[in-house]
């Protein structure tokens, strides 16, 4: 029979391997791609140590099976296509799954270069053509107002907003 005491100290030694944790870090990236912070949270819930956990991370971004710039690229190609939405919407999105301002960066600029071009407008003008029967029974300034909010919540910037209506034929007085 085990006591409290040698399972304690089990799991104290394998919260300090650091081969059991690059194998469990291995075994959640086999599943899908993840950031560094998912992955360090994921292996703290785990029970491994902070140091023991920077390492493996640091180890495994290093041979290139952890890339935070790779992982918001594809993200920003997946949501671009699929669901219109604004920079300033999958920005949020990659942040929250803690990828850094500078590996969104990085990431929004490998994607444009990739694509050859993002037009924000084109996308917003989509979100617009989507939502036109919607609205299509409203007085010209509600159904303005209602189309702005739509965008800003899709994540657009006023700019782009007000660019989207004016190409889409709706006026921008206000």
């Amino acid at each position: 029979m085990r006591t409290r005491g040698t399972f304690a100290g089990r799991s104290t030694e394998r919260a300090a391997d650091p081969d059991a944790c690059r194998e469990a870090a291995l075994a959640l990236l086999e599943r899908t791609r993840r950031t560094r912070a998912d992955l360090g949270r994921r292996l703290r819930e785990k029970g491994y140590a902070e140091a023991v956990v920077a390492a493996v991370i640091e180890r495994l971004a290093g041979v290139g099976l952890l890339d935070d710039v790779e992982y918001a690229r594809a993200f920003i190609a997946g949501r671009w296509g699929r669901r219109a939405a604004g920079w300033r919407q999958i920005e949020n999105d990659l942040r929250r799954r803690g990828v850094g301002a500078a590996d969104i960066a990085a990431a929004r600029a490998g994607f444009i270069a990739q694509e050859g071009s993002a037009d924000e407008a084109a996308m917003a003008r989509r979100v617009l053509a989507q939502a036109a029967r919607r609205y299509a029974g409203l007085e010209s300034r509600v159904r303005q107002q209602r189309l702005y909010a739509l965008l800003v919540r899709r994540g657009f910037d006023s700019d782009t907003i007000q660019r989207a209506l004016r190409e889409g034929g709706e006026s921008t007085e206000s």
